[in-house]
């Protein structure tokens, strides 16, 4: 995998058969939308991968359902490579950050978590590139107060910043995190496109 001169989103999960195609898919869909309504076309490279992917496989149908640009989609293995080259990654949880971190240390400011990617953009971003865009998100760290999981065991839950890899909860709370996924991927899209785009 590998991506041209253009500026570029890579989405990141553990197997790239559910979490990340969907994000990915998600993420393209919004950009060919807001296209179709006269907001400009989007030459942006969108990939995905997995930490600990195997070659090939097919998206989970749950995530195609939801998705259907995913359903031609292939697992691939994240490589060192694909992490030099995107100018944001955008992981589903904070296991693929560190794991991502660990890979490549220069990549750590331009990794975020979905959620914390679309919790730090919330205001917007003076931007002329997805690098920009990524700085400016990693400045923000430390300055909101992100969600946390509770402190109590007994209440302890997933991690508040994951998309939680649900694919042993049942149909159900699969579809649901899913779904929760791709409303954010989708609006992670309209604002790297609106914020970018008041830059020119």
């Amino acid at each position: 995998m590998g991506f041209e001169m253009s500026e570029s989103v890579l989405f990141v999960c553990a197997q790239n058969v559910c979490r990340s195609p969907l994000m990915a898919a998600a993420f393209q869909e919004a950009l060919r939308a807001e296209g179709e309504l006269g907001l400009g076309p989007s030459e942006w490279e969108v990939e995905s991968v997995g930490t600990v992917a195997s070659e090939g496989h097919r998206a989970c149908r749950i995530a195609s359902g939801l998705e259907p640009a995913a359903a031609t989609h292939h697992s691939v293995r994240l490589e060192a490579d694909d992490l030099d080259v995107a100018d944001i990654v955008i992981v589903a949880s904070l296991d693929e950050r560190s794991i991502v971190a660990r890979m490549r240390p220069q990549a750590r400011s331009r990794t975020f978590t979905l959620r914390e990617a679309v919790l730090l953009g919330e205001q917007p971003i003076d931007a002329g590139s997805i690098t920009e865009y990524a700085a400016a998100l990693h400045s923000r760290r430390g300055t909101l107060d992100l969600p946390k999981p509770s402190s109590l065991p007994w209440r302890r839950g997933p991690e508040p910043l994951d998309v939680v890899d649900v694919h042993q909860m049942g149909p159900r709370a699969h579809r649901k995190g899913l779904e929760r996924a791709a409303i954010d991927a989708r609006l992670l899209a309209s604002r790297l496109r609106r914020d970018l785009a008041a830059r020119t």
